[in-house]
């Protein structure tokens, strides 16, 4: 999430917990929230969180001294498991105080250990596409640590998938829905947005009153997972009244 907003994720979290028994919120860290439980879980915090960027599933963690040791942890990941080799792939690396000199190295590496991961287990690979792929991976590195997540989001949250055109500087959905969180603001105050622009924290007040889920309009990455399940998805979608 936007870094400033953990708190106000956590609480919506929690109140998207309150519709699954097995949707646990844990602890907050500079820029998310972790969280734990099924894989459904994350379909429904896709669905109804208007704070989240992205909800990232975490793959693998561990130690790292250079970009073999993160090469050698990705390729014994089974990647096989949640994509086939006809999907189209991108990886994105971040980092704080990483002692590595080259985060374009790193994105190639992980990028190597997961294409030779499938060609030793399916003969086949994903090809890249960085501008519109089916399946993204993201890597983070702190100064001792490598973690490597599977994005169920694809498009950043904030992209509702209503808006067709943006202005010069348009502000984020996510960030205005922290606004009104922060704010205090609930559905039946009046608001009034002086300098609303493109009136982005009124849309998202709107859909708030509303009841209309802000990931309802839009597709996300776990849809073109292995086994997703279509209708357990248009089950949870159906669940909501507006």
């Amino acid at each position: 999430c936007p870094r400033g907003l953990e708190t106000a994720l956590a609480d919506e979290l929690k109140e998207i917990a309150g519709n699954s028994p097995t949707l646990k919120v844990h602890q907050s860290v500079p820029g998310g929230v972790h969280c734990s439980g099924r894989l459904q879980d994350g379909w429904l915090i896709n669905l109804h969180s208007r704070i989240a960027s992205r909800v990232l599933l975490r793959i693998a963690q561990s130690s790292y001294r250079n970009e073999e040791d993160i090469y050698r942890l990705t390729v014994k990941q089974a990647w096989e498991k949640w994509f086939g080799g006809e999907n189209t792939l991108r990886i994105d690396v971040t980092a704080i105080k990483s002692p590595l000199k080259s985060l374009n190295f790193t994105t190639l590496r992980i990028k190597d250990g997961v294409v030779d991961r499938f060609r030793s287990e399916t003969g086949s690979r994903p090809s890249i596409n960085t501008h519109a792929p089916d399946i993204r991976i993201a890597g983070f590195l702190d100064a001792h640590n490598v973690t490597l997540y599977l994005d169920t989001s694809g498009e950043a949250l904030f992209k509702r998938g209503w808006r067709l055109e943006t202005g010069d500087a348009p502000l984020r959905e996510n960030l205005a829905a922290g606004l009104l969180r922060t704010s205090g603001w609930k559905p039946g105050i009046p608001l009034l947005d002086p300098m609303c622009g493109s009136g982005t924290i009124l849309i998202e007040a709107a859909q708030i009153m509303q009841g209309i889920p802000p990931g309802f309009k839009r597709t996300f990455s776990f849809e073109k997972f292995l086994h997703f399940d279509k209708a357990e998805w248009q089950a949870l979608k159906d669940a909501v009244r507006i």
